[in-house]
This record gives C-alpha cells, structure tokens and sequence, in this order.
C-alpha cells in the first residue's frame, strides 16, 4: 500500500588530488620551518654559550692591573725582532728566536696575564689532545735545536780556549826566551866592562849598568 522509503543519500567529499599534493607539501614546509627554527634557536644559544665563554675566558686572562696597550704592540715588535735577527737562519731557528723574544718580552711587560695565557693553553691541551701532541712536537723541535747550538757553542769555545792556551803558551815562551837574551846580553857586556875596567870592583859594574 505504501511506497518503499527513498534510501537516504550520504554526500561523501573527498578531496581531489590538487588538494592531496598541496596540503602534502604544505605539511612538508612546516615540519622543515619548525626543523630551521629550531636549528637556528640551537645555533643562537650556542654561540651566546660561546660569547660568553669567551667573555669570561679574557676577563680570567687579562690581569686587570696590566695595561695590554701598547705592551701588546711591544710584544709583536719583539717578535718581529727575532724573525729580522734570524733572517738567514732555517725557519726553525727564525720560529724560536721570535718566539723567544716575544714570550721573554710579554713576560717582562705582561708578568701576569702571561701567566695566565699560559693556565688557558694548559686548560686547551688537556681538553684536545691533539693540541698537546702539537705541543710536544714544537718542543721536541726546540729541544733539538738547542742541542745543536748548544753543541756549536761548546766547539766554538773549545777552539777559542785552545787557541787562547797556544797563544798563551806562545807569548810565555817569547817572554823566557826575551828574558834569556836580555840576560845574556847584559852578562856580555858585564863582561866587556869587567875586562876594559879591571880595577873597579864587580857590584859597582852592575850597579852602573842597572842605573842605565
């Protein structure tokens, strides 16, 4: 008698592939922007870390007693200094000397922040080792070089005192045999006054020819 009910018609959207690739990408540019802002965040506070290590790092360094400038243009002059003195050396000795030079000069001018650059490069060498190998390297290389100079200067010296000890003996035997002609010539004419003055005593001969 009734009609069948109409069945109930259900409007399903769905989005078309236009849709599906847009919102893809955009959710793909968002999770990147949140990745970069976060790497940029990270980035910032560590160089702020940084900053202020470094900060605390120079006002530990730098004695507040000391005046850096212009000590520190002093330094670098001495250092130049010891690269011009050592100019046709190897560039071991050129390296040493200046670097001699301008450590000895910062520690006359700079006594205590010396002193502490060398704490911070203590401080570094055991954090890094490969700093402290670098250190070892430069030393053992002076350490050499310093033999080798060493070991010159003790050839040097010997020369230099056997030659003094040649000389030395040298005039030694040019003084006796002086002294033995001067004898033997006054002995002679001692002598030739004794046989033409036969009368006079012999001290009076001396003493006259002493007087002249």
């Amino acid at each position: 008698i009734y009609d069948e009910p109409k069945p109930q018609v259900v409007i399903v959207e769905e989005p078309t592939k236009l849709e599906e690739h847009v919102a893809y990408a955009q959710k793909f540019a968002n999770e990147k922007v949140e990745e970069g802002k976060t790497h940029v965040n990270s980035l910032h506070r560590e160089w702020k870390q940084f900053e202020q290590c470094v900060k605390n790092t120079v006002k530990q360094t730098i004695d507040k007693d000391e005046e850096i400038l212009p000590n520190a243009l002093y330094v670098g002059v001495a250092a130049l200094a010891g690269t011009i003195l050592a100019r046709n050396r190897n560039i071991v000795i050129r390296f040493a000397t200046s670097t001699a030079l301008a450590v000895g000069t910062s520690y006359y001018l700079l006594p205590k922040t010396t002193h502490n650059v060398a704490l911070q490069l203590e401080k570094v060498e055991r954090r890094y080792p490969q700093v402290q190998a670098a250190h070892q390297s430069v030393n053992e290389a002076v350490g050499d070089v310093r033999k080798q100079v060493d070991e010159a200067l003790a050839q040097v010296r010997g020369a230099v005192d056997e030659n003094a000890s040649k000389l030395f003996g040298q005039f030694q035997q040019s003084e006796k045999d002086a002294s033995q002609q001067a004898k033997d010539k006054f002995e002679s004419v001692k002598k030739s006054v004794e046989s033409m003055y036969s009368t006079r005593s012999t001290p009076g001969v001396e003493e006259t020819l002493k007087k002249n």
